[in-house]
């Protein structure tokens, strides 16, 4: 099993600034293979009572390891250029917040790059049409994905 989660949470694509979506993915495939994902998903449940039951014990130990777990694997998945602009935290999911803002911020500079990837490419004779034409289509999908409509004749 150690080899296992090992694969799954290296398998997660290094957060460079512009692969921020897949990382996104990456990382909560991972979590939830390593059975982490509660950190992402549950709020912080309240400390257990001396008295409270075994079970409500268990589940916090699980959600406190969890949290920590996903922490460590998040930080150790962003570049350090990255990491220095994003505000940390002890909460996985108010930390994935925070990713997730810092991002929306770039993701105008994103629509711009590639707007002008769109309209700048041509092809030059060389090589294959069909990858030329993928690559376009390529462009169009990343744009889709990040909400903006690139109509047919643009294509």
């Amino acid at each position: 099993m150690a080899a296992e989660n090992q694969v799954n949470h290296n398998s997660i694509e290094t957060l460079i600034g512009s692969n921020y979506k897949k990382w996104k993915e990456d990382l909560e495939i991972a979590l939830g293979l390593l059975d982490y994902e509660m950190a992402l998903e549950e709020d912080a449940p309240v400390v257990p009572a001396a008295n409270a039951s075994a079970e409500v014990k268990n589940k916090y130990a699980k959600w406190i390891k969890a949290n920590k777990m996903a922490i460590l694997i998040m930080k150790r998945s962003i570049s350090p250029s990255v990491k220095g602009s994003i505000t940390t935290s002890e909460n996985a999911k108010d930390f994935l917040k925070s990713i997730g803002e810092f991002f929306q911020e770039s993701k105008k500079a994103e629509i711009g790059t590639l707007m002008g990837q769109l309209t700048d490419v041509k092809y030059n004779g060389e090589g294959c049409v069909r990858t030329h034409i993928l690559n376009m289509l390529d462009i169009g999908n990343k744009l889709k994905a990040l909400n903006v409509n690139v109509d047919e004749t643009m294509m």
